[in-house]
């Protein structure tokens, strides 16, 4: 008898430890991800953004369904506020927008031209920051340049501060040349 009720507590304990550790697997694979949502405005004090022509009271504004993330930019244009919406998906699909970098030694480009352009990229999650990666190239007073742009969204624990980091990565097509630059825009909600 009571090797009979040895045996059920042990097989009762084992049990219980086999479904706690399949509860928590699962729950590893199902952390919530953050929800970006809103309507952000930029905080020029904490962001390092020279030479950005961001306006701090045009909002930037995120609808953010797993896995689309879409991205609505307002900007001014003689005058008139213009937005542009970029739409991304955190499943690592790849997506092609209008262009998000435009990069040109011609004196007599304009706006139009970067109208004309298209970004193709693949986003997907890393961690709790949604990742953007997309390769451009772009030929530069005669040499065909190639580079790469890493963008990165972090909401904070509090919920009130988004972050985006930016990283854009040049090489020459010979392989020597490499340079980096990289800016961050701190947003709070509006």
């Amino acid at each position: 008898m009571k090797t009979r009720f040895t045996a059920q507590f042990l097989a009762l304990v084992i049990l219980t430890f086999i479904g706690a550790v399949s509860t928590n697997a699962q729950g590893g694979k199902n952390q919530s991800k953050p929800d970006l949502s809103g309507s952000w405005l930029l905080d020029s004090k904490k962001s390092n953004s020279a030479g950005l022509t961001i306006k701090p009271d045009l909002p930037v504004k995120i609808s953010h369904h797993d896995p689309e993330f879409r991205v609505t930019l307002s900007s001014e244009l003689n005058g008139q506020t213009v937005e542009r919406d970029f739409v991304y998906f955190t499943d690592g699909r790849g997506e092609t927008n209008r262009a998000t970098s435009f990069l040109t030694t011609e004196p007599r480009a304009n706006a139009g031209d970067l109208q004309k352009q298209v970004t193709k990229s693949k986003t997907k999650w890393s961690g709790d920051k949604i990742v953007t990666r997309s390769q451009l190239r772009a030929t530069i007073a005669g040499t065909f340049v190639e580079f790469e742009q890493v963008d990165e969204w972090k909401l904070s624990s509090d919920g009130k501060v988004l972050s985006q980091t930016s990283r854009i990565i040049f090489q020459q097509s010979n392989g020597h040349l490499r340079y980096q630059c990289r800016y961050r825009v701190d947003y709070r909600r509006n």
